[in-house]
């Protein structure tokens, strides 16, 4: 997902880049295509990278990312860090160094999932609070807090929507949207656990097609889709694979959560949930019957939603939008706003003129 896009994006954001002169480069975590612009040393405009996922940057005080350790205090992972970068992912590593000399620069100063420490700007769209504690970010890293999901008007709400108003305790269960097409990673352990229960109400949103899920239980409302905006309100648990994405959106309404997600990102967002006191992680496909503990531990444990709504009253605290507008003016007013020097083994020191952000 890193590598293989890379030549396609760089050759096209520098076509772009030669049309006309641009204020800022504003890309995603995934777009490894500003890698050889950030390293070419020739004139560029600032670049804002966002992280749309767990921060992915190599920590002394974390275990390497994307296997879902949660750091130990007092532990140093500088030598777990080297092993991952030199060891397990020296292919991966060969391969960028490879990609960049065929753009005629060296080798990759730093690991390959670090790379968005080398853009003028990293702004994470989360709050520490949900973030492990590190002492060595750079200071180009910006916590802005979540993105906000559009508000939406009541047309289109599904014909069950009222029944929210009753009294049963609403759980919300998604596998997101993507890699959800699997429902018995979830889904359908979900329903079998909490199915015909009287004191909950479930509402599933599959992302897909509802008529795949098959029989469904009397206490259960199925969409392809619903607003976050309305539904996160009345929950009262999540049940999720984890995407990021919608985490974020829950712990912004303090809703506790329950995740099981196997791929992509989603196991390292499941343990921050964990490590942060607001959720429960329960590992790839979990079976019925962990589904329904974990959802009456929540219920009974006040300390769940308790942490969820630090993390929330955090993330209130935050304005996004002009914590971006801020940034980007404070680095067009001062283009040559960062001096690097990387060292070959993942140190990254950022010396900043002009403004701060």
């Amino acid at each position: 997902m890193f590598l293989a896009p890379l030549a396609a994006q760089h050759a096209a954001l520098a076509a772009e880049l030669t049309r006309t002169n641009f204020d800022a480069v504003l890309v995603d975590s995934m777009f490894t295509g500003t890698i050889p612009l950030l390293l070419s040393g020739r004139h560029r405009p600032p670049v804002l990278v966002f992280g749309v996922g767990p921060l992915t940057l190599s920590s002394t005080d974390c275990p390497p990312f994307g296997i879902g350790w949660q750091p130990r205090r007092e532990r140093d992972y500088t030598t777990m860090n080297r092993f991952v970068r030199h060891v397990l992912f020296r292919t991966e590593q060969s391969r960028l160094d490879a990609l960049l000399r065929a753009h005629d620069l060296p080798t990759a100063p730093v690991y390959l999932l670090d790379w968005p420490a080398l853009a003028d700007r990293l702004l994470q769209l989360t709050v520490p609070a949900f973030e492990y504690p590190r002492r060595d970010l750079p200071p180009s890293l910006v916590f802005t807090g979540p993105i906000p999901g559009p508000v939406c008007a009541d047309r289109g709400l599904p014909p069950w929507w009222n029944s929210l108003h009753g009294p049963q305790r609403i759980v919300h269960v998604t596998q997101g949207t993507w890699d959800n097409d699997d429902f018995d990673q979830l889904l359908r352990p979900a329903l079998s656990a909490l199915g015909d229960r009287s004191d909950v109400l479930i509402v599933v949103s599959t992302g897909g097609s509802p008529a795949a899920l098959g029989q469904i239980p009397a206490n259960a409302r199925i969409c392809d889709f619903v607003p976050y905006s309305r539904l996160l309100p009345y929950v009262d648990v999540m049940i999720t694979n984890g995407g990021y994405g919608g985490v974020q959106q829950a712990l912004g309404h303090g809703i506790p959560l329950i995740v099981a997600g196997e791929t992509a990102d989603k196991p390292e967002v499941a343990a921050r949930v964990a490590y942060t006191g607001a959720g429960i992680n329960l590992g790839a496909r979990p079976r019925p019957a962990a589904v329904a503990a974990a959802v009456d531990r929540v219920l009974r444990d006040n300390s769940f939603s308790e942490a969820a709504g630090r993390i929330a009253r955090e993330m209130a605290q935050r304005s996004p939008f002009e914590t971006i507008a801020e940034v980007l003016d404070d680095i067009v007013r001062s283009p040559a706003a960062s001096v690097r020097e990387v060292s070959p083994d993942n140190g990254i020191s950022i010396g900043q003129r002009g403004g701060s952000a």
